[in-house]
């Protein structure tokens, strides 16, 4: 365990505070390092507002601060700036290990709304079924994908944190994320960085390219190209029983280099496009758009599967290994009525079974090619993610003074599965060893029109800014079967179970197409009452197919003391309706129990027979209610302030309800005509529920101060997010107390960053980054008791970045850097199992645990 003092970072703060020297003053929302616009778009639909002005707390984060960074993905890189943003690396999390969600005030992640240049932004066709330790806490969100976005196209991103569904509809209940597009019409730029981590292993390389173009004298075109490959990263250690295997049949026939088992990143390859347009037609009308395209493959593995049967070495059938007194493997009978029955459907035994005289039915079984895997196996699975988005419209002002907008929008998010170097063990020797399990994809298409008139009242020191529009929007989800191995009851399905080993199969009963229908309306005003008050109000009303309406307001209120000291309060609700992935999810995987046992998990449908007959009921939208407080001051000419108290209510928050199929359960199954109940038994069998509220309260902090240094620009900007969650009335038989611990300890309740920035003007620019967190704590999870007295304690960690720019011949650039420069890692695994899984440190780390990084980082500007 490490701890830290903290007194540098007290240092900073008064150093910030109280050395007023000439530099140009940046907004506390505005990174140092980065030229931004003054004025932002996002939480206000008034012209001209700069982020010190706003009603609600907004961040503003340069396009150069996330892609000068080591990685580059805006998964990572937003996290690392902005502390209210936290992420997590999830292996052996089957499609969460690719796609990670990104949460916002320790909210789930698809209670933040993402907006590209102000339009919603699609979800990724994933719904995040994995729980930790294995995967997130926030387990069954749907949310957007934040690494399909390349960072080279980003001119600036917008955090509103704020609840802002009155203002923008579903899902903004934590905040919105607005990603605004570069739309320079000229000049062309590249770069290329490669590195790798310190134990040299997960090297990254990546080329991204930008050009503007004009489009005559009234527009232009600006696009993005960026290509990328990640290895994968090797962390923890071999099973016992993987090297028990390997003693026998030698470690070169034992997955993984011996170790059975890795922790690490997937082994990721991505191609993205982005393209921004606009073109003005007249004096007051502008036609505008912009395409995404993002193609990414990805790979990964699961959990070590021991030997099958051999006849050299008599391993087990099953996944674990079984040994006699002297310690000779130990073959598994086949029973006769199976015999009886394989060859009674006119198979060949001898694709299932392997004769053997001291079996009492003259059998064993046969699971599966065991010349195929004579150490055992270890499952490869990934995913093909293909992502789409256009976004079409035209925009400008009329005679009577009323801007408005019109725009239409589709999107396709589609993830397609992968399963290499595994079987369908019910097919016996007729199993292939690779499956396409199924796809998923998410469609969303959306019209939107928006109108906005400032209206002169005389009473007001400022025309009454009156937005309004409607939205109609659609969602599809597509479920896709997986191939028929992949899927099949095979003979021996009762003693081995269904379909592919590790990620069954779609079955042909879940595919299908499930849409959502909506539609929206509102009205927002704005107004400076006098020159020192500020009001603003904003209705929504959505009517949603499924999940009937939905009302919903904010008030917002701001009064300048002075120039220099201003206090700011919001008060709204807010809402988020369950998706048709969340509604409809059908998935079957395979997970480890508190003994390294391997069992199916199942996820069914809340209007699935089986959900049925279990208990389950129709969702119903989460809703929300906070408020915010804050201060903004300007206590030097340099030097800006902000500090914001939030407090967040959150009512009937989805969770998945787990039911382990006993007995009882299997009689359940069975009386409701549940057709191969028996099957189910020893299983999960999930299904999502309205299943508790939340209250999520905190405080964020920003300092940002320039100062003059040797005739250079030296910047301070100090982030601070300080978080705890609260878990209460969690409805019967949902959550456990462990789940509830998790959700409370977690993430950590502090974050801070710390950021130098200097920059010459010329030749050298660079900074260095203190982030720290604070202490977490975390169950067993999957593999504890449940009832949370096997939470562990893992200390507070501060990773240090740094980065040194040289500027060559006014367009070239060559940057060298690192990221967490001192190797710093989380504590040891405290979960027993895990530790005989392989792990070392914490799994549930917010930092992740592959240790340092280094690289370097060429570009040129024309």
């Amino acid at each position: 365990m490490h701890s830290y003092s903290f007194k540098p970072l007290s240092l900073a703060i008064a150093a910030a505070l109280a050395f007023p020297t000439i530099g140009s003053a940046q907004t506390a929302e505005t990174p140092s390092n980065d030229t931004v616009e003054e004025v932002v778009v996002t939480g206000t639909r008034k012209e001209g507002v700069s982020p010190l002005e706003t009603l609600s707390p907004i961040d503003v984060v340069g396009g150069e601060n996330l892609s000068g960074q080591a990685s580059f993905d805006l998964t990572e890189s937003l996290a690392k700036v902005a502390p209210s943003f936290n992420t997590q690396r999830f292996p052996i999390a089957d499609g969460t290990a690719f796609i990670r969600p990104v949460t916002l005030r320790n909210l789930s992640p698809d209670q933040t709304l993402v907006l590209v240049n102000g339009t919603r932004r699609h979800r990724s066709a994933l719904v995040n079924l994995q729980l930790a330790p294995l995967g997130t806490t926030n387990q069954g969100s749907q949310a957007v994908d934040f690494s399909a976005i390349p960072s080279a196209a980003i001119k600036r991103v917008e955090v509103l944190r704020d609840g802002a569904s009155a203002q923008y509809g579903s899902d903004a209940i934590a905040g919105v994320v607005n990603v605004i597009l570069k739309d320079a019409a000229e000049g062309f730029s590249v770069s290329a960085q490669r590195g790798e981590y310190f134990e040299g292993d997960g090297t990254r390389t990546s080329v991204a390219a930008n050009a503007g173009f004009g489009l005559g004298d009234r527009g232009f075109v600006n696009t993005t190209v960026e290509h990328s490959t990640a290895d994968k990263t090797w962390r923890g250690e071999a099973r016992p029983d993987a090297e028990f295997v390997g003693s026998v049949v030698g470690t070169d026939q034992v997955p993984l280099d011996g170790l059975g088992q890795r922790w690490g990143d997937p082994e990721v390859e991505t191609l993205k496009l982005f393209v921004n347009t606009g073109y003005e037609i007249g004096d007051s009308t502008e036609l505008y758009g912009n395409f995404g395209y993002s193609d990414n493959e990805t790979i990964s593995d699961f959990f070590y599967r021991g030997p099958v049967l051999d006849p050299e070495h008599q391993f087990t059938a099953r996944g674990t290994l079984q040994v006699d007194a002297d310690e000779n493997f130990m073959p598994d009978p086949a029973p006769p009525s199976l015999v009886a029955n394989i060859i009674a459907q006119g198979l060949d035994p001898s694709n299932y079974l392997v004769a053997d005289s001291s079996s009492p039915s003259g059998y064993v079984l046969r699971n599966p090619i065991y010349s195929q895997f004579p150490g055992g196996y270890n499952p490869q699975f990934g995913a093909n993610i293909k992502d789409i988005s256009a976004v079409v419209g035209a925009r400008g002002e009329w005679a009577n003074g009323i801007s408005w907008d019109l725009r239409a929008r589709t999107a396709e998010n589609e993830v397609s599965y992968v399963l290499k170097d595994s079987i369908n063990p019910s097919l016996g020797a007729l199993s292939p060893t690779s499956f396409n399990p199924g796809t998923l994809t998410q469609e969303e298409t959306s019209v939107n029109a928006d109108f906005v008139k400032p209206i002169d009242i005389a009473a007001f020191a400022s025309p009454l800014n009156l937005a309004f529009g409607v939205e109609w929007r659609n969602e599809t989800y597509k479920i896709g079967a997986g191939d028929e191995a992949s899927r099949v009851s095979g003979p021996t399905a009762a003693q081995f179970g269904v379909g592919s080993d590790g990620f069954q199969g779609f079955p042909l009963e879940a595919a299908g197409s499930f849409e959502s229908d909506s539609w929206a309306s509102y009205v927002d005003l704005e107004t400076d009452i006098t020159d020192r008050l500020t009001l603003g109000a904003a209705l929504r009303h959505e009517d949603f197919e499924e999940f009937g309406s939905t009302f919903d307001w904010k008030l917002s209120g701001r009064f300048d003391f002075t120039e220099n000291f201003a206090v700011r309060a919001t008060a709204n609700t807010g809402f988020r309706a369950p998706t048709p992935g969340q509604v409809n999810t059908l998935n079957v995987t395979t997970t480890s129990d508190s003994s390294g046992n391997l069992i199916p998990n199942g996820t069914y449908p809340v209007n699935h027979p089986v959900a049925e007959a279990l208990g389950a009921v129709s969702l119903t939208p989460e809703e929300s209610q906070s408020f915010t407080l804050g201060l903004v001051i300007s206590p030097f000419d340099n030097t800006n302030v902000t500090i914001d108290y939030y407090n967040i209510d959150i009512e009937d928050r989805l969770a998945l309800r787990n039911n382990t199929i006993g007995v009882a359960e299997v009689e359940t199954l069975t009386n409701a005509g549940i057709e191969g109940a028996a099957l189910l038994e020893g299983s999960n069998a999930n299904y999502f529920v309205n299943a508790y509220d939340s209250e999520v309260s905190g405080i964020d902090l920003a300092v940002t101060s320039d100062f003059e240094l040797a005739g250079n620009l030296l910047t301070v900007d100090l982030r601070h997010n300080h978080n705890k969650q609260e878990v209460t009335s969690v409805a019967a038989n949902t959550i456990n107390e462990s789940r509830v611990f998790d959700l409370e300890n977690q993430v950590p309740s502090d974050r801070t960053t710390l950021t130098f920035s200097y920059d010459t003007g010329g030749l050298f620019n660079g900074y260095l980054r203190l982030n720290r967190y604070s202490s977490w704590e975390s169950t067993f999870g999957l593999f504890g008791p449940g009832d949370a007295s096997d939470a562990s304690s893992y200390g507070s960690e501060l990773l240090v970045d740094l980065e040194a720019t040289f500027t060559i011949k006014d367009n070239y650039k060559l940057a060298l850097g690192g990221e967490n420069i001192f190797d710093v890692q989380p504590d040891d695994e405290a979960d027993p199992t895990l530790q005989f899984l392989g792990v070392r440190q914490s799994l549930t780390s917010p930092f992740g645990f592959n240790g340092g990084f280094w690289y370097l980082r060429a570009s040129a500007e024309f």
